[in-house]
C-alpha cells in the first residue's frame, strides 16, 4: 500500500513538472507589434495590437485599453507604429481592427463609418476584438479609449451614441459628416429611430461622463459641392440635412457644429484646431496622445487616492 501511494505521488510529481515545463501561453509574438489577429465572431475582420514590452504574463498590473479606429484608407498598421512609443511610455495596450473593402461586394467603402451596413454590426464586431482582448490580456476595467480618424471618426462618434458605458474617454477626428444628436430626424442624420435602428437607446448622461475631445486641421478645408450620388449608404433623398454640407463647408465647420451639438445636450468638448494641419492623421496623433495622456494620468491619480477624486468630483 506504502508502495503504490510512492508511486502514485512520484506519477503526481512528474505530471506537475511536466506541466510546469510546458512553453507559457505567450509567445514572441504576443508582445510589441502583434500580428493581425481574425475576429473570432466574423473572421472577414481582424485588428492588429501593440502591448508593451515589458508586459508579464504572471504578473498582476493591469493595462488601459486605447482603440484606433483607421480611415477610408485602411492603414491600421501606420496608428499602431506611430503610437508604439507613446503606448510604451504610458504603459497603454493598443488596438486596431481593419474593416476591409470587398466584404460585402466591391463598392462597401463606406461600410463601417456608418456603423451598420447590409446586415453587419460594425460597433459589434469592434466589441467582440475588444472581449478577445480582454480575455487574454490584464486591461483595466471593462472600459477603453477610443480614436478614430476622418472615416474612423465617422465611426467614433456614431459608436459613442450606441455604447457610452464602454468608453473613458473618446477623441473624435476630422469626420467628413456628423450625425448629430436630432429626435426629428432618422439615422444618419439624427438619432430619432436609434431604438428601433440598434436597439439601443441615447443615454445623454453616460456620454457627459466621457472625456471628449475633437480635432481638424486648419487646412482640412476641402469642400463638396456635388449631390450625394445614388446608391450611396448616405443618400436619403426625402430626409432634410441629408447632404455633404448641412452641417458646414468643411471638416472644420462641420465639427464644430458637432461639437455644439454635444454642448447642447451637457457633453463637454475639448476642441483642438491643429495649426498647419491638413487632412493627416500622423498630424493629428501628438494632439490625440496628449489629451489621452491627461485623461491617463488623471484616472491613474484618482485610483492612488480616492480621496482626492472624491473632492475633485465635488469641485466639478
Amino acid at each position: 500500500m506504502n508502495r503504490m501511494f510512492a508511486i502514485l505521488l512520484s506519477l503526481g510529481t512528474f505530471a506537475a513538472s511536466a506541466v510546469d515545463a510546458r512553453e507559457p501561453r505567450f509567445h514572441w509574438h504576443d508582445k510589441g507589434f502583434v500580428p493581425f489577429q481574425a475576429s473570432q465572431l466574423d473572421p472577414r475582420f481582424s485588428y492588429m495590437m501593440y502591448v508593451p514590452k515589458d508586459y508579464d504574463e504572471k504578473a498582476e498590473k493591469s493595462y488601459p485599453l486605447i482603440v484606433l479606429i483607421h480611415g477610408t484608407e485602411r492603414a491600421p498598421h501606420v496608428y499602431l507604429e506611430k503610437n508604439a512609443d507613446f503606448a510604451e511610455k504610458n504603459d497603454v495596450i493598443l488596438l486596431a481592427p481593419l474593416f476591409p473593402v470587398g466584404t460585402h461586394g466591391g463598392k462597401d467603402l463606406e461600410n463601417y463609418k456608418l456603423i451598420e451596413y447590409k446586415g453587419t454590426r460594425y460597433d459589434l464586431i469592434l466589441l467582440s476584438m475588444v472581449d478577445e482582448a480582454m480575455a487574454k490580456y490584464r486591461i483595466e476595467d471593462n472600459k477603453f479609449s477610443l480614436f478614430g480618424f476622418s472615416g474612423g471618426g465617422h465611426f467614433a462618434h456614431r459608436f459613442f451614441y450606441l455604447h457610452p458605458h464602454r468608453l473613458d474617454a473618446i477623441s473624435i477626428g476630422a469626420p467628413g459628416m456628423v450625425t448629430l444628436i436630432d429626435d426629428s430626424r432618422d439615422w444618419w442624420v439624427g438619432t430619432r429611430d436609434l431604438y428601433w435602428r440598434f436597439n439601443a437607446r441615447l443615454n445623454p448622461k453616460a456620454m457627459q461622463s466621457v472625456k471628449v475631445q475633437m480635432m481638424v486641421g486648419e487646412e482640412d478645408t476641402d469642400r463638396w459641392e456635388d449631390e450625394i450620388e445614388k446608391g450611396s449608404p448616405y443618400r436619403m433623398p426625402d430626409t432634410p440635412g441629408a447632404s455633404y454640407n448641412a452641417a458646414g463647408n468643411d471638416r472644420i465647420e462641420r465639427l464644430k457644429t458637432l461639437r455644439d451639438n454635444f454642448k447642447e445636450h451637457g457633453i463637454d468638448v475639448q476642441f483642438d484646431l491643429i495649426p498647419e494641419a491638413g487632412h493627416d492623421e500622423t498630424q493629428m496623433f501628438p494632439t490625440m496622445q496628449k489629451f489621452f495622456q491627461k485623461h491617463l494620468e488623471a484616472s491613474r491619480s484618482s485610483n492612488a487616492d480616492p480621496a482626492k477624486s472624491d473632492t475633485e468630483g465635488a469641485e466639478d
